[in-house]
């Protein structure tokens, strides 16, 4: 398996509003899986816009777009972006991956986080990211690529009736 991590392009919008969209039906599916998502799907345009806006900063030094892709088919995706640009922040970059439902478990997420970690230290001096307290497997993976928590927001994500705690975790680079 040649999982290959790149940095993102703009032809790789399809795959990525596929693994966007596939999240919805996960929820759907498992209400309890661990990602927060939009109250309702974002529409196309709107996706095109963030994508867009999302390659324009990894251009710049606001943040790193990088994606993992196997057989020719963008199978996970990850970005940093600066906490906040030009302010006492802007050493920090806020994290986000996510990964196809159907690559999880194989060393997708490993090779991309490690090869984000990497990237990072030429931009950032700390990361952090916010994950379900309740998503032990993309817990195992951070705290195993040296990402320590550092607190929990309780009742933070709300889905339908039910509440979810988000864990706050961060590395130092």
């Amino acid at each position: 398996m040649d999982i290959k991590i790149r940095k993102a392009k703009k032809d790789d919008f399809v795959d990525i509003l596929r693994l966007n969209r596939n999240i919805y039906k996960e929820t759907r599916a498992d209400p309890d899986f661990g990602d927060s998502v939009f109250l309702k799907r974002p529409s196309r345009a709107r996706m095109v816009r963030w994508f867009n806006e999302l390659l324009s900063e990894a251009n710049n030094v606001n943040a790193i777009y990088l994606v993992a892709e196997l057989d020719g088919k963008v199978v996970g995706h990850c970005f940093v972006k600066r906490e906040r640009p030009g302010s006492e922040l802007s050493h920090v970059g806020v994290l986000s991956m996510l990964v196809d439902r159907d690559y999880r478990g194989i060393g997708v997420g490993g090779r991309l986080l490690r090869e984000m970690i990497k990237s990072s230290r030429k931009k950032f001096e700390t990361i952090y990211l916010r994950v379900f307290s309740s998503n032990v497997r993309a817990k195992g993976l951070y705290k195993k690529m040296g990402f320590r928590s550092f607190g929990i927001g309780p009742r933070f994500v709300k889905r339908g009736r039910k509440y979810f705690d988000m864990e706050y975790m961060y590395l130092r680079l």
